[in-house]
């Protein structure tokens, strides 16, 4: 009896041994952090470079646009080349090759004063709804037939008229990891609007 007690005592203490031993054992301890650190680290990279690219293409489309409308104000035009054509190359040009705006990406309205930008064509509400109804007369501003909730007319403007240049350029995102959180599968899209007189150079209204 002595000696089977004796025995299991000293297993007991073998046993306490090696559990103080694996506790104190930071091996792999490096592989286990690295683990649990190397999500976190990738997602702020690759999250980081995602916002990164949207703020760059945000400051080139925006510089570019101010650039496009300071030759837009003017009433010179390069023989054979329309001018927004020309403002489309003053973008570009502006963009660095990370913004290349497409014709269909750009807008521009003009506008007899500041205060008219946005507003709709002028109605007569004649059933009170506060809003137009088909048959009910307005005031063709943009001369284009219909009733229009912007009374914007589409062109570049002659002198002294105000132009609204807007911009709305669809990009990728640069890793795609924030997709499901910006945009629509990976794409996202960037705008800048800047409005501007024109240079009083002749020409008339527009409409």
């Amino acid at each position: 009896m002595i000696s089977r007690f004796s025995t299991q005592k000293k297993n007991v203490k073998c046993s306490a041994i090696e559990c103080k031993r694996f506790w104190k054992c930071d091996k792999g301890a490096f592989a286990v952090e690295y683990a649990f650190a190397m999500p976190v680290f990738l997602s702020l990279l690759l999250g980081t470079f995602d916002l990164a690219g949207i703020f760059f293409g945000t400051m080139l489309l925006e510089g570019g646009l101010r650039e496009a409308a300071r030759y837009g104000i003017t009433g010179d035009l390069t023989p054979g080349v329309s001018k927004v054509e020309r403002i489309l190359e003053t973008i570009n040009n502006h963009g660095a090759g990370y913004i290349d705006v497409k014709e269909s990406e750009l807008t521009t309205l003009v506008y007899s004063d500041f205060d008219a930008i946005g507003n709709p064509e002028p109605f007569v509400d004649a059933d009170g709804n506060n809003s137009y109804d088909v048959g009910e007369s307005f005031t063709d501003i943009n001369c284009n037939g219909n009733w229009d909730s912007d009374a914007g007319i589409a062109g570049a403007g002659n002198g002294s008229e105000i132009v609204l240049y807007t911009v709305e350029h669809e990009k990728n995102l640069i890793t795609g990891f924030l997709g499901p959180i910006i945009g629509d599968d990976g794409k996202y899209t960037l705008k800048a609007t800047v409005a501007i007189r024109n240079e009083p150079y002749g020409g008339g209204p527009s409409c």
